[in-house]
C-alpha cells in the first residue's frame, strides 16, 4: 500500500470510498433516509468541485485500488487557535483496523508541518465510535455544535491539536 497526494482525476475513487464508508460507518447516527440517497455520482461531482488549489488530499492505495483517503486545508471557521483542519477521514470498510486511517492521518500532519502549519481541528459526529481515532491520535475534544446539512442534523464535536509536531 502507497500513501500519495491526490487530484481530481483521483474524485470518483474518493467518491466510491466516501458513499461506502458513510453507509456502512453512521447507520444509526445519520438517518438512514439520506445515507440510502447517498450516490456516486453526487459525490464524485463534489470531489470535482473540491478546492484542489487550496486544500489537499491524500490517498491509500494498493496496485488495484483506492482504500481512503484524508481531506485537508486551511481551517474554515477563523478560529484563531487552529489554522489547518482535516476536513475528512475516511478509510474503506473492507480494510478498516489496518492503520490506514493512522498512515493517512500521518501524512496531513506531515504536509501541514512542512507548510508552517502548527497546529490542527476536525470535526467528527458526536456519536460515531471513531472519535476513539482522534483520541488515540491526542486529539482533544474543544467544542460542539448542531450540523444540518440536506435536512438532515446533528451534533457534532471538534477535536483539536495545538501541536501538530506531536501527532502520533
Amino acid at each position: 500500500m502507497i500513501i500519495r497526494e491526490a487530484g481530481i482525476n483521483d474524485a470518483q475513487a474518493i467518491a466510491r470510498v466516501a458513499v461506502e464508508t458513510w453507509k456502512a460507518s453512521y447507520r444509526g447516527i445519520v438517518a438512514d433516509r439520506y445515507l440510502d440517497k447517498l450516490n456516486y455520482e453526487e459525490r464524485e461531482n463534489g470531489w470535482r468541485k473540491f478546492p484542489w488549489d487550496q486544500s489537499f488530499v491524500f490517498v491509500a492505495e494498493d496496485d488495484r485500488r483506492i482504500m481512503g483517503f484524508a481531506a485537508a486545508g486551511p481551517e474554515r471557521e477563523s478560529d484563531p487557535e487552529y489554522q489547518g483542519e482535516l476536513y475528512a477521514i475516511y478509510v474503506h470498510p473492507s480494510v478498516q483496523k489496518k492503520g490506514i486511517g493512522s498512515r493517512l492521518f500521518r501524512s496531513v500532519a506531515t504536509r501541514f508541518r512542512r507548510a508552517g502549519v502548527e497546529s490542527l481541528k476536525a470535526w467528527t459526529f458526536s456519536d460515531s465510535p471513531f472519535r476513539k481515532f482522534y483520541e488515540d491520535h491526542g486529539g482533544k475534544a474543544i467544542g460542539s455544535k448542531i450540523f444540518e446539512m440536506e435536512g438532515f442534523h446533528g451534533r457534532i464535536t471538534a477535536y483539536g491539536w495545538l501541536e501538530i509536531a506531536k501527532i502520533q
